[in-house]
């Protein structure tokens, strides 16, 4: 359930706001078309208005792109104190080092595979996923992630794979 100060309230409203003055705008346009006023004025006042709308809206897209780029979900900063775990998957299995991760610390996972395509998804200790990537032969996806609770993370592959994709599961401990 959404409350008030949160980014998709106020943008909410915003744009609540901005849909009122248009249908403001249509009607004082539609009440004013019957006055015999001519096309050079029209045409004078319709750019001026387009003029103002334009530089409304690219300040209104600077402002929500600016205030989106604080919740980004990406790390931020170089990677040089990231812990980097490489992961490989084989039909059925997935080999991870280390099997170990730090806590609160932003972590690198590096995926691949040697055969086929897998859907390599991460499970907190609670069951939740908290991120996927695919994992492709002769390709390596990064997935970066902070564990921010200790316990045994389930990695589960998500992606039909072969007869044994049902037994496709690995583990891992935060501390």
């Amino acid at each position: 359930m959404l409350r008030y100060g949160e980014p998709q309230v106020a943008i909410g409203i915003v744009f609540l706001l901005l849909a009122l003055v248009i249908v403001a705008v249509f009607v004082t346009v539609a009440l004013q078309t019957v006055s015999d006023v001519p096309f050079e004025r029209v045409q004078g006042v319709g750019y001026w208005l387009r003029k103002r709308w334009l530089a409304l809206l690219c300040a209104l897209l600077v402002v929500v792109v600016g205030i989106s780029l604080f919740n980004l979900p990406y790390a931020r900063g170089g990677g040089a104190r990231r812990t980097r775990v490489h992961v490989t998957s084989v039909q059925f299995a997935w080999i991870m080092t280390p099997s170990q991760l730090p806590l609160d610390r932003p972590v690198r996972l590096d995926v691949t595979s040697r055969d086929v395509n897998h859907g390599f998804a991460i499970y907190d200790p609670h069951g939740h996923m908290i991120g996927s990537v695919q994992a492709m032969p002769g390709y390596t996806n990064k997935l970066d992630l902070t564990f921010h609770t200790p316990g045994v993370y389930t990695v589960r592959c998500f992606e039909l794979c072969g007869l044994g994709h049902h037994l496709m599961q690995a583990s891992f401990t935060v501390r």
